[in-house]
């Protein structure tokens, strides 16, 4: 009886390409295509050649046969020969979308054909050889062991075929529902933006008309900061991230105009890591963070206040601290119960972009007065530098 073979899938013979080319480019086209068949039969080749030495090695070890020996070979070389058959009806059953009972039974009946021009090719070639006395051309009853043992060879080869066609699928339709799923996240991640967009362009507009009548020249440099802000936040549009530093460019015309607002009453200060200036950051993050301070905690003091951001690299995580010394949070405040649009569409913003982690997003007291965010971002190692970035 013979053994069933190791893998051939990896003997494809390439589909020559077809399409027709210019004269001057027919030859290189045509060597192109030789070498890649050559290439293929020599791997075929040599892939059914080990799996005859590893039908051989038993009986090798009782007693080495040449004849033996060379009738397991002849017989995986026979395989070689119909491979490229067994190849094209594989592909184009594949290309046809056939469903698995339909698969086998189309196998099914081609096993006996192919059984059969295996076991007639297998015992031609043979026959010059006398003392390979098992020939069924010489002793008929053994065609019913060629028979077997082809038939059992094919249901193998077909067998490791359908396995790999079906990995091959299954990671297609893995790769297919991780684009669906990325597409999902960019549209959910633009709809948050959406909402946060008209929300802190109403704010803006609304701490600028305060301004109005008391001081035009005033309220024309904040209009022209507010309209660099805005200019600069549609170019990372069609982005979901973008470099800390570019957020940090988008956050100084946001201050800008806090500090045209509130004058003296309002200290800023951005202190940042210069190796953490690289990192990707959820496009206008920090914003609504620093609105909140402003609004909620420096706002309500008369004599002001001062705003801390800070980012520094920790953990194989960037760290941002938004801290201020404001009027801090109201009693009993949780996250859950916050109706405030920015805090809900930041921390939205950030399970969908790396997934949910209970200190992704912390929002606490401080003692003495004020509120501390920390926002912890995954990113691949970097090395850690000490400079650190101070406006």
């Amino acid at each position: 009886m013979k053994h069933s073979p190791h893998d051939p899938v990896a003997a494809a013979v390439t589909k020559p390409h077809s399409m027709a080319r210019p004269h001057s480019d027919f030859a290189p086209l045509w060597s192109g295509t030789r070498r890649t068949l050559v290439l293929s039969a020599i791997v075929t080749i040599s892939i059914w050649t080990v799996v005859g030495v590893f039908q051989a090695v038993p009986d090798m070890f009782r007693s080495f046969d040449w004849y033996l020996f060379f009738s397991h070979l002849v017989e995986n070389w026979t395989w070689a020969l119909l491979t490229p058959a067994v190849l094209l009806i594989d592909r184009q059953l594949k290309s046809s979308h056939q469903n698995a009972v339909k698969l086998f039974l189309f196998y099914l009946s081609l096993s006996i054909p192919f059984t059969l021009v295996h076991a007639y090719l297998e015992a031609w070639i043979l026959y010059p050889f006398p003392q390979i006395w098992w020939n069924p051309f010489r002793n008929p009853p053994f065609w019913i062991y060629f028979f077997l043992g082809g038939w059992s060879t094919y249901c193998a080869f077909v067998g490791i075929l359908q396995a790999f066609d079906f990995r091959n699928r299954l990671l297609t339709s893995q790769l297919s529902l991780e684009r669906v799923e990325k597409r999902l996240i960019e549209s959910q991640l633009s709809a948050l933006r959406l909402q946060l967009e008209p929300h802190f362009l109403f704010n803006a507009l609304n701490a600028i008309s305060s301004k109005v009548m008391k001081n035009p020249e005033l309220v024309e440099e904040m209009i022209e900061n507010l309209a660099t802000l805005l200019r600069q936040s549609m170019e990372y549009h069609a982005t979901t991230e973008i470099t800390l530093a570019q957020e940090l460019a988008l956050l100084d015309h946001y201050l800008a105009i806090q500090k045209l607002r509130f004058g003296n009453r309002i200290a800023l200060n951005l202190k940042t890591d210069s190796a953490a200036l690289s990192i990707k950051v959820p496009s206008l993050l920090l914003q609504p963070l620093v609105e909140n301070a402003v609004r909620h905690g420096i706002e309500r003091r008369r004599s002001g206040g001062a705003i801390t951001v800070s980012a520094q690299l920790a953990d194989s995580h960037l760290q941002i601290r938004v801290v201020d010394n404001g009027v801090g949070l109201p009693p009993n405040w949780s996250m859950e119960s916050s109706s405030g649009l920015g805090l809900r569409v930041t921390r939205e913003r950030l399970e969908a972009l790396y997934g949910r982690a209970g200190d992704r997003f912390v929002i606490s007291g401080r003692q003495g007065g004020g509120t501390e965010v920390i926002i912890r971002i995954p990113f691949q190692g970097r090395g850690v530098e000490s400079d650190a970035r101070e406006a």
